[in-house]
């Protein structure tokens, strides 16, 4: 019985075991089929992270206290309204792409319930970027919803994609090897430390009313 081919990824490079008996052009066709979806999911997933990071980063500014200055920002509010909705399609091309990846292993019912999938050597990344899909699907949904809620309800609800961030963050760091590159590396570290200086700058000096 002919044996699944499989692919590996070392240091951002795959590998491919031919199938037994396989002709070499329906083998060259087929890794093409897997190369287009695999480099889908990480530009999509990479665009994403940054989308996101700068949704958060610059809705962190807009209500610290001591970035009173920024508040009336037209252009930091304008990037925290355009960043917001913009990561909804590439996120979605993402899954889209790491679904028709046969070599993923990534089912439908894994985009929504965490760590449920079975593969085990990526069991914790997985779920971390289902639960990074579900909390900022919820903050997205009731940010549209703003004006028919609780002022306070949605506040914590909003609150929730600090959450959805640290959660996105390292299920990017273990599961894509382009974190290996020390320029990604470096912009998404600094991302992470800007953030938690801003957070910790809120806790210590105030945030501004809603």
């Amino acid at each position: 019985m002919a044996r699944r081919r499989e692919r590996t990824v070392t240091g951002g490079r795959s590998f491919w075991r031919p199938r037994d008996g396989a002709p070499e052009g329906h083998n060259h066709t087929r890794q093409l089929n897997d190369l287009t979806f695999w480099f889908l999911a990480r530009i999509t997933g990479l665009t994403a992270f940054a989308v996101l990071s700068l949704a958060v980063l610059s809705g962190e500014a807009l209500r610290t206290s001591v970035l009173d200055f920024l508040a009336s920002n037209r252009a930091i509010r304008r990037l925290h309204d355009f960043t917001t909705p913009l990561w909804l399609p590439l996120v979605f091309a993402h899954l889209i792409s790491l679904l028709l990846d046969k070599t993923a292993q990534i089912r439908p019912i894994d985009v929504i319930v965490p760590f449920v999938n079975p593969y085990a050597p990526y069991f914790l990344p997985i779920g971390l970027g289902t639960i990074a899909f579900d909390i900022v699907m919820v903050v997205t949904v009731t940010s549209w919803l703003k004006r028919r809620m609780n002022n306070t309800l949605w506040t914590w609800i909003h609150r929730t994609s600090y959450v959805g961030f640290v959660a996105i963050f390292f299920h990017a760091v273990q599961s894509g090897t382009d974190f290996d590159a020390p320029l990604v590396s470096a912009i998404a570290w600094s991302t992470a430390a800007a953030l938690a200086i801003i957070g910790v700058t809120r806790v210590v000096w105030g945030r501004l009313p809603t």
